[in-house]
This record gives structure tokens, sequence and C-alpha cells, in this order.
């Protein structure tokens, strides 16, 4: 190693020890820069570093490091001697650059790739402490805020038209907080700074628009109690959950088939209703419907919080009228659909696996889907088609251990729940039923309804019963 190029970083050294004296590597700094230079003396102007030594300041090592230290070294002592030694490898050699590195790993411990890292990062490692990177914003955040009700007021104009009719707009706003310097951001966005500063704002009409479940009437949020988490409900046929799941396609504009689904938590049976259109009567005729098909009495009915279940005709003309004892209601907490975890499973199973995903808008529709639901369907799903249910789960880090029990139909679950009279009329009527039939019949009717939308939907939106 060449004399000049040890010498500044013998001095570089002794500047840090010395405007840092909480702790000191002395010994080991002192050690390797002998070493390096052939055990040479330091001279008279390394006093001040020969003085810190025989303070004996805690030395921080490699080997040390296996020890019990009586003082922790902080971050920032350590981003402080990697600056000093970042800033002599910025100009040092090739072979005065590998002293360096060997210094770094001897002294911190670390291995020999991660002191190059550090030594050919742009920015010096202590001036990293509190950089976020990146330049800085261009528009303020009150610019920003402006910019998503200016979004809003105008139509939610795409980036490209807004930025076009700001111009024309800006001068009729009279906010009081939108003042002249904002209006001059504001008119000097690009547009793709517009669609950048809208994005967040654009995800979340999305995801307002593209839900189903719309928020119903105060008064009967506040009627209808929260169902108790913290209990399991009794393992009895008749408290049941019911959701509507939605054959729109992707788009929620215009009117469309609706499937009421409906489960019993204990057993598992489960029966669906096809209706057109989304509201509180046709809802209230798909329960009764449902209802009188159950081989079971109602006891609770389980929902969300939807304006399609919150409702006079629901609440009053399902669950009250023409009933000696009025039916249990009780809803989920707001946007938690684990709440109503038993039916929210059988949405895909028993709905979508049918239907897929496609758009049915042709009225005609809804009685052919019921046709398929209220014979075919149910039969299979609840006398052939085994359901496991979860009996516990346990957690290990990252991983999940889930014990389900033995695979059963709901028919054999709910049969040793039953009178002996119900129970018989239960196997009467599975006696009748061939499993082989039931498939191929649905598959027919199935097939049947969608060559009706033949063109307008395509074979990937289609359930995978349609393939069976």
């Amino acid at each position: 190693m060449s004399v000049q190029p040890l010498r500044n970083l013998r001095r570089g050294i002794k500047t840090f020890i010395v405007t840092r004296l909480d702790w000191v590597w002395t010994n080991q700094l002192i050690r390797s820069v002998t070493e390096e230079a052939g055990e040479k003396s330091l001279g008279s102007e390394d006093k001040r570093l020969r003085k810190a030594s025989e303070w004996r300041i805690v030395v921080f090592n490699h080997e040390s490091k296996q020890k019990h230290e009586d003082e922790p070294v902080s971050t920032q002592t350590i981003r402080e001697y990697l600056e000093c030694l970042w800033k002599q490898y910025q100009k040092a050699d090739r072979k005065t650059r590998g002293a360096i590195l060997d210094e770094i790993s001897r002294n911190l411990g670390i291995h020999r790739k991660s002191a190059t890292r550090l030594m050919c990062r742009r920015y010096a490692p202590r001036s990293l402490q509190g950089f976020k990177g990146g330049r800085k914003r261009r528009y303020s955040e009150l610019a920003k805020r402006h910019l998503e009700r200016l979004w809003r007021a105008m139509g939610f104009m795409w980036p490209q038209r807004m930025k076009a009719a700001l111009k024309d707009w800006l001068p009729h706003d009279d906010h009081p907080e939108c003042s002249e310097s904002v209006k001059v951001e504001l008119l000097q966005m690009s547009a793709s700074t517009i669609g950048r500063l809208l994005k967040e704002a654009r995800a979340e009409l999305r995801r307002r628009l593209n839900t189903g479940t719309k928020r119903a009437v105060r008064r009967f949020v506040t009627e209808v109690p929260l169902r108790n988490l913290g209990e399991t409900p009794p393992q009895m046929p008749g408290h049941c959950e019911v959701d509507c799941v939605a054959h729109c396609g992707g788009s929620l504009s215009g009117v469309f088939a609706w499937t009421v689904n409906f489960t019993d938590i204990a057993t598992g049976w489960t029966e669906c209703e096809a209706i057109w259109g989304k509201n509180g009567v046709a809802v209230r005729r798909a329960l009764k419907a449902i209802e009188r098909r159950l081989p079971f009495p109602m006891k609770a009915l389980y929902f969300d919080n939807g304006n399609e279940f919150l409702n006079e005709d629901v609440i009053r003309g399902f669950a009250v009228k023409d009933r000696k004892e009025p039916l249990n209601v009780f809803r989920g907490r707001p946007y938690k659909k684990n709440d109503q975890c038993f039916i929210e499973q059988k949405n895909y199973t028993h709905v979508r696996s049918l239907w897929g995903y496609g758009r049915f808008d042709k009225e005609a529709s809804v009685a052919l889907m019921n046709d398929i639901y209220r014979k075919e369907w149910r039969q299979m799903q609840n006398f052939y088609c085994p359901q496991q249910k979860l009996v516990k789960k346990l957690r290990f880090g990252a991983k999940v251990k889930r014990t389900m029990d033995d695979p059963e139909t709901p028919f054999s679950r709910l049969k040793p729940l039953l009178g002996s009279a119900e129970a018989s009329a239960l196997d009467l009527a599975r006696s009748q039923i061939n499993p082989f039939k039931c498939r191929h019949n649905q598959r027919v009717k199935l097939r049947r309804i969608l060559r009706d939308y033949e063109g307008e939907m395509a074979p990937s939106e289609w359930g995978k019963m349609a393939n069976a």
C-alpha cells in the first residue's frame, strides 16, 4: 500500500475517534493500521489517538461481540464511522479500497460483500438515515384534496378530459379554501399526474359501485340486533344464514337476475331461489318459497346489512306477519363478510359453480333457473353431495392447521335431529332420486338457458357445471 493513501486513512480514523469519545474502537483500529503499514510508527501527529487509547474507552471489534458488552454501540455511531471510511473509499485506488473493505469487515464483523455494498452506495451511510429517496413533491396536499373534490363535481371525468376542462371550470369555482395558488397548481398538472393523484379515489369509487349491497334504512339498522359472535348457534336445524348473489356479469347497471342463497348452519342444508331484480318484496317471496321446501322449521335468520333484508317487507312481512311467534333476526357487522361465513362459502359451491359469472338479464331466465334450483340442484346438493365442517384451527407461525370432520351429506346430518315421521318422509324422498339422472337433466336445462345468451356471454363466464 502506498504511503499517502494510508496516511489519509489514518487521519480519517483519528478524526472519528477524537470527535466521538463515547466509545472508540481504539485498540483494533491502531492494530489494523499498523499491520497494514508494516508496524510503522504512527508519528507525533497521532498523539491524541494514543491518548484516546490510554483512556481505555469501550473497544468494539469482531472478537468482543462474543462477550458481554458494557455499553452497546448505537446505530448512529456506526453510521458515522462508515461515513468517515466512505469518503476515503470514494477517492482511493483499487488496493486501498480493498484495505478499507477488510477494515470494515474485521471491525463490524460483517461479510466483505456487505461492506462493498455499503461503500458503493451513492450516498454516505450516515446520510441514508431519514433519507426517503426520490424527488420532492411538486404539488401540495391541499391541491390533491381539491383535485379529488373537483373530479367528483365535474362528473368523474377521465384525466385527459379533466385536464382540458379545468381551465374552463376553475374560474367558476368559489370554494373558500381553493386559493389562486392552488388553482395555479391544478392548471400546471399534466393528465398523467392527475391520473396518478386520483388513483386511490378512482379505486374507492370502483369498489363502491361494484358492490351489490346497499346500506339499509337507519331505522332497521338500529332495530335489528347484531348477532353474538362469541357464541356458536345451537347445533339444531333452524338457525340459518341468507345472502344475495348477483348475476350481473361485472356491471350492476340495469336489472338482472339474483339468487337468494339460504343455508342451515348446523346441517349445511342449502336452498336457492332466483329473483328478478333485488328488492324487499322479491326477497320476501323467495324466503317464503324456500321456507315451504325446508324439512325443518326456521328458528333464526342471520344476514348482512343490505337494504334487501333490512326493510319493511322482510323484517315485518316475513319475520313477524302470519306467525305465532316472531322469527328471530340478526345482522352481522358492516363490512365484515366473515360474520356470515357459512353462507359466503356456499355462494361459490352452490351458485357460482352452476351459473358462473355471466350476466343473466332476460326475465324469462328466472323461471328456468328456479326449475333447476327446486328440482335437480337441491336434490343433488342436499342428498348426494357430502360436506365437511371445520372442527378446529391451529396456527403455527405462518402455517395454519385445520382439522375437518368426516364428510357427510346434509341429509345424513339432519336425519338424526328429526322425529321419526319427518325422517321417514325424508328417506322416502331420497329413495326416489337417481343422482345420475339428476345430473343429466340439470346439464340439459342449463345448456338450454345458456343458448339464450349465445354471443352475449363468453364460455369463460360459464359455471364449471355447464361443461361437466
